[in-house]
């Protein structure tokens, strides 16, 4: 049986300290270990947003006034761009991210899959802007889906296409490999980067196969940047935001 002396000294033992220094850093003392306490910081939470212009408007109108530090906005991706700060000590030196934009209700292409004359000329018009080879690829699809014939003298890079010209008329053509086409896939204010890519064609349809190793990415990076800086020059000539790739 424990003594009323031990029973004490096990309580001391297994006591838990609080310990305050001079400069107001609490630590937890128990069994000889330090632990210090580190509240939860209170800092505002990032801000969900879906275009370019909202961004912008947010920093001119709300960060630059608000929060007592520089500003960066990353072009992460085509489809991402973060905004957020310098370390803050009085944040225990946290970089917060105060917004973070996200394109959203933009059709995308997949060039592998395989899609009907038909459909891809809707694609065409519907989820692609304009370029120089536009009006190509709409006048190849529309006489596909009217009645040409497509013939497969193919040689692994082009297809040949026979077109019908009036009754008697026929025309053989080579269909173009690469066509320069600019599908939307990144945000709706900025200028669509164009890609190239490698046209299939079979009697089930047509294959868009990307062609440019993903540098389109890159493109719409750059482009997403330079919408920035031009919308925030006077911000970031004074010295208060940056814009990063």
């Amino acid at each position: 049986m424990l003594t009323a002396e031990t029973l004490q000294k096990l309580t001391e033992l297994c006591a838990v300290k609080i310990h305050q220094t001079s400069g107001g850093d609490e630590y937890v003392i128990h069994n000889g270990n330090a632990l210090m306490i580190r509240p939860p910081i209170d800092h505002a939470s990032t801000l969900k947003l879906n275009s370019l212009d909202a961004l912008v408007q947010l920093i001119r109108t709300e960060a630059i006034g608000f929060f007592n530090s520089h500003i960066f906005i990353e072009a992460s991706s085509p489809t991402h761009v973060k905004c957020f700060l310098s370390p803050l000590p009085e944040l225990r030196d946290e970089r917060l991210v105060i917004y973070e934009v996200d394109a959203t209700d933009i059709p995308g292409w997949n060039g592998n899959d395989g899609i009907g004359f038909e459909e891809a000329l809707i694609a065409i018009r519907t989820r692609f802007q304009q370029t120089t080879d536009t009006d190509y690829m709409l006048k190849l699809l529309s006489e596909i889906s009217n009645g040409a014939k497509v013939t497969f003298s193919d040689n692994g890079i082009a297809t040949t296409v026979v077109t019908k010209k009036g009754i008697d008329l026929q025309n053989n053509e080579a269909i173009r490999p690469i066509i320069s086409l600019a599908p939307y896939r990144t945000f709706q204010e900025i200028e669509q980067p164009t890609s190239q890519f490698h046209i299939r064609i079979s009697e089930r349809g047509i294959r868009f196969i990307e062609a440019d190793g993903g540098m389109w990415k890159l493109t719409a990076r750059k482009t997403i940047a330079e919408y920035l800086k031009s919308n925030l020059s006077d911000e970031i000539n004074n010295k208060c935001v940056s814009v990063i790739l």
